[in-house]
């Protein structure tokens, strides 16, 4: 791992919103901020509001992890990191996938490529219904419908990592629920496992992605937030509790679309160090994928943090 003070030069990138700054949640991941440092935050809402009810962290008490904790400074745990011999994220889909999902999860692959610099590969695609299951590993809701529950997924993915994968995920259009006592569950992680499974059903409806430009694009737009949060975990990011960032926890649809599809600086800078990944070009690949997909707040966000980047060389 390189020096923890060239991670520094990520945060002078967030000189970028001029909006007044929200009254903000007291957290931060980052020991002993200097001025400088935190006028950067506050000018661009980095920081989070407290949270209101039924949301994740108002209902989940969690202690966070700063950038020091994540490397962990007694060595004892050192975060999932690729190899020589494991440096490939795998794929595998269960279920039905229609065309326009197919599709869709192509341009989660893409983006997924980008953000990690990692190469991806697809499995052959599963089928899961009630018939393949142990009557322990589904259940059918009234309001829910079928489920299938993600520790029957996750135990699966586990026996079948390939050698060379530095991770195995999982992407099904069935719900998912963790345990009887969750109504459903968006995604779940196991970090020491390299394993990690989420749903696209609550996303958008098939039918209408199908059809409608915006529906696919929101779609898209959760998938890929669920997908770079549950890999995160997988290469030992905890919760984000310290600013807004795609790994915030989520509760429902409402606070996910309120999260933003980019790491925050504390959880960019562990990524960063961890994967060893370019800075300007990576923001400027990431600037240009969200572009195609008119996500024009998002594609900015990166370009401009790229432009600032290439000044300072």
């Amino acid at each position: 791992m390189k020096n923890h003070s060239f991670y520094f030069i990520i945060f002078l990138l967030f000189w970028i919103s001029c909006s007044p700054k929200p009254k903000p949640f007291p957290k931060e991941g980052f020991s002993n901020l200097s001025d400088s440092m935190e006028f950067v935050l506050q000018k661009n809402q980095f920081y989070i509001q407290e949270p209101k009810y039924g949301e994740w962290l108002e209902r989940n008490k969690e202690r966070g992890q700063t950038f020091t904790e994540y490397w962990n400074k007694d060595g004892n745990i050192k975060p999932i990191q690729p190899t020589e011999k494991r440096k490939k994220i795998y794929f595998q889909l269960y279920g039905h996938f229609n065309e326009t999902q197919l599709r869709l999860m192509d341009s989660v692959q893409r983006f997924l490529s980008i953000f990690y610099e990692l190469p991806i590969q697809r499995l052959e695609q599963k089928s899961l219904d009630s018939t393949q299951l142990d009557t322990t590993n589904w259940r059918v809701q009234q309001r829910n419908g079928f489920q299938v529950k993600t520790g029957f997924i996750l135990d699966s993915l586990e026996k079948n990592l390939p050698s060379d994968g530095v991770l195995l995920v999982g992407f099904t259009t069935n719900d998912l629920y963790p345990s009887q006592k969750w109504s459903f569950v968006f995604g779940q992680a196991r970090l020491h496992d390299r394993v990690g499974v989420w749903s696209m059903v609550r996303f958008g409806d098939a039918d209408l992605i199908s059809q409608d430009t915006d529906a696919f694009n929101l779609a898209l737009q959760r998938t890929c937030k669920t997908a770079v949060h549950e890999i995160g975990h997988i290469f030992s990011l905890q919760h984000c509790i310290f600013y807004r960032c795609a790994m915030q926890g989520s509760n429902n649809l409402t606070e996910l679309d309120g999260h933003p599809s980019y790491f925050c600086p504390v959880c960019d800078a562990k990524i960063i160090s961890n994967l060893n990944l370019p800075l300007s070009q990576r923001y400027e690949n990431l600037a240009a994928f969200w572009k195609n997909q008119q996500q024009l707040e998002t594609s900015n966000y990166y370009r401009k943090s790229a432009l600032s980047l290439r000044r300072m060389d």
